[in-house]
C-alpha cells in the first residue's frame, strides 16, 4: 500500500513538472523570436506560458517598481537616454512589461531610432491587444485575463480610467478582480479581470 501511494506522488510530480517544464519550452520559443525582432507572434500563448514560468514567478518585483519610479522621473525631466537605460533595466527582469516597451518606444523616437520605437510600440500593442482579446470583462466569466495585477493598473491608465473601488470575486473555479472605475468622460463602469494565473502563482511563490 506504501508503495503504491509512493507511487502515485513520484508519478503526479513528473506530471507537474512535466506542465513546467512545456510552459517553459513553449514561453522561451515565443520570447526568443520577439527579441530577435520577429514581433508577429501569439502574445496571448506568450503571455499566458511565460506567466506560469518559475522565472516571472521568482521576478523581482519590489526592483522593478523601484526602476519604474525613477524611469518616470526621467520622463518628466526629458532625459531620454535615462529614459532608455531604465526602461530596458526592467525589460531585463521582466520581458512582458507593457509600460516598460511604452516608455522605451517614446525614448527611442526622441533619440531618432524610429525603427526600434516602432518593434516596442508593436510589442507593447500585441501584449495589450492579446489582454482585450481574452474576454469582455462584462463579468467574472468573460472576464480579460491578466499574468500580473500590473496588467490591470496598465490597461486601466491606457483607457484613462480612474479606479474608484477595486474586490476580488469568484465564479465557479475563476476568480476575478472586479475593478469599479471612471471612464475619461465620467461614466461609471465596472471591468472584471481574470486573475487565476495571479492567484496560482502567489501560491507557489510561497512554498
Amino acid at each position: 500500500m506504501k508503495r503504491l501511494a509512493l507511487t502515485f506522488i513520484v508519478a503526479l510530480f513528473m506530471a507537474t513538472a512535466s506542465y513546467a517544464d512545456e510552459y517553459e519550452k513553449t514561453c522561451s520559443e515565443i520570447l526568443n523570436k520577439v527579441k530577435s525582432g520577429n514581433t508577429a507572434v501569439d502574445y496571448a500563448a506568450l503571455r499566458e506560458n511565460c506567466g506560469r514560468t518559475s522565472w516571472y514567478v521568482q521576478r523581482k518585483q519590489t526592483k522593478i517598481d523601484k526602476i519604474r519610479k525613477e524611469m518616470f522621473e526621467a520622463v518628466n525631466a526629458g532625459k531620454h537616454a535615462e529614459v532608455k537605460k531604465l526602461a530596458q533595466s526592467i525589460l531585463d527582469l521582466n520581458y512582458l512589461n507593457m509600460t516598460a516597451h511604452k516608455v522605451l518606444s517614446w525614448s527611442l523616437e526622441a533619440l531618432g531610432d524610429s525603427v526600434g520605437a516602432k518593434r516596442h510600440l508593436d510589442i507593447e500593442i500585441g501584449l495589450l491587444r492579446s489582454i482585450g482579446q481574452s474576454g469582455s470583462g462584462k463579468n467574472c466569466k468573460e472576464s480579460k485575463v491578466v499574468i500580473d495585477v500590473e496588467e490591470e493598473y496598465f490597461v486601466m491608465w491606457i483607457m484613462g480610467w480612474k479606479l474608484k473601488r477595486q474586490q476580488t470575486v469568484k465564479d465557479g473555479d475563476i476568480t476575478c478582480d472586479l475593478m469599479e472605475v471612471v471612464d475619461s468622460e465620467g461614466n461609471e463602469r465596472k471591468e472584471y479581470f481574470n486573475v487565476n494565473i495571479v492567484f496560482e502563482n502567489y501560491r507557489r511563490s510561497y512554498k
